[in-house]
């Protein structure tokens, strides 16, 4: 029998699997490159970017609920502070619901998104659990009376051009980040029926949620090294994804983070074993990262262990944490953070849990 290691060296070795994602990525950044990208001013300009909201009809199956609050008090929040808002696919969990069912029941959560995009100040992709929003005929069918004009445009992608004043610094790429996967890409359509039809009515009854990147840690490593392996291939290219609802900053997830903080406090222990204080920060450290490697009743493993070098991928993590939280990456002052709401005393405030200049990520990158 493998042991936990021995599987994720497996895993991340599935050249097959990277091929596939790296080629949907390879077609999604051509197609976004023959647009005009947007660009992002560095001294000026504040982005939010959250995805994975998987905003359902209020019923058990419904993953929303929980962070209704936190995502609610957060827009309110950006709004007022001039941030624009991306919201990076899976908004809604159309694969369990129909879309009006959903906008009736989260219409004052759309109407503060609404705002933004009345303000000139809203991007959208769609995701795999939101593709009906590839079509522009069901946008106006079900969107447009509810954020108003100019008619919203939702994009497979955001290519986006970083400027220092004059200076170009590099591109940040956006996606879902489910391209080229099975159930999520290519056979989403079919899919989709036994979620809808099938497991919908299990979740309602246990709670319970299905293997995917999202909710498997063996899963969501192959996909993280998959997409790194992508984006680091793209000179002067910052990949931005979701879709595996736990964070990545800098190519690090938020086990591995928290690895390296535990790895250092163990090393000044060693050097000083009576020191109390130093004791309690490794138990600390320790308990927190079993918090983060096991969540939402999932099956845990050893995450973060993959070196990932080079700081070309990052990933927003979810709205949709069972308890309560939600998290997303940030970009103002010049720097990329990577924040969760609410606070560490459960206010409605944002909690910076990791940063960095944006200009000196993008520098390494290419």
């Amino acid at each position: 029998m493998r042991t936990q290691r021995e599987e994720l060296a497996r895993a991340t070795r599935d050249d097959r699997y990277q091929r596939r994602v790296g080629k949907a990525l390879d077609q999604a950044l051509a197609r976004a490159r023959s647009n005009e990208p947007v660009t992002l001013d560095l001294a000026r300009d504040r982005y939010i970017i959250f995805s994975d909201q998987h905003r359902g009809a209020r019923n058990r199956a419904d993953d929303f609920r929980w962070c209704e609050r936190a995502y609610n008090a957060a827009l309110a929040r950006y709004f007022t502070s001039g941030h624009v808002l991306v919201v990076l696919g899976d908004g809604e969990e159309l694969w369990q619901e129909r879309a009006g069912v959903v906008i009736h029941a989260y219409r004052h959560t759309l109407e503060l998104e609404a705002r933004f995009h009345q303000a000139g100040r809203y991007l959208r992709v769609w995701g795999n659990h939101d593709d009906a929003w590839s079509s522009e005929i069901l946008v106006r069918l079900y969107l447009d009376p509810l954020y108003g004009e100019p008619p919203l445009r939702v994009s497979e992608w955001l290519h986006i051009r970083v400027l220092d004043g004059e200076e170009e610094l590099g591109t940040l790429f956006l996606v879902h980040g489910h391209q080229g996967t099975g159930t999520s890409d290519r056979w989403s359509r079919l899919a989709r029926i036994p979620v809808r039809y099938v497991w919908r009515n299990v979740q309602r009854a246990t709670g319970r949620g299905w293997s995917t990147p999202a909710t498997d840690w063996l899963l969501r490593a192959r996909h993280n090294v998959a997409l790194y392996s992508w984006a680091k291939r793209q000179p002067g290219l910052v990949l931005i994804a979701g879709h595996t609802h736990r964070p990545v900053f800098k190519s690090k997830s938020h086990a591995a983070q928290v690895q390296e903080d535990l790895d250092e406090a163990e090393r000044r222990l060693a050097a000083a074993p009576d020191d109390a204080e130093l004791r309690e920060a490794v138990g600390h450290r320790a308990a927190e990262l079993e918090w983060v490697r096991t969540q939402d009743n999932q099956r845990s493993g050893p995450e973060g262990v993959t070196e990932m070098e080079v700081p070309s991928y990052f990933n927003t993590g979810c709205c949709s944490f069972r308890n309560g939280h939600i998290t997303g990456i940030e970009i103002a002052e010049g720097e990329i953070r990577l924040i969760r709401w609410p606070d560490d005393d459960n206010r409605p405030r944002a909690k910076i849990l990791a940063r960095a200049s944006l200009r000196e990520v993008l520098e390494a990158c290419r």
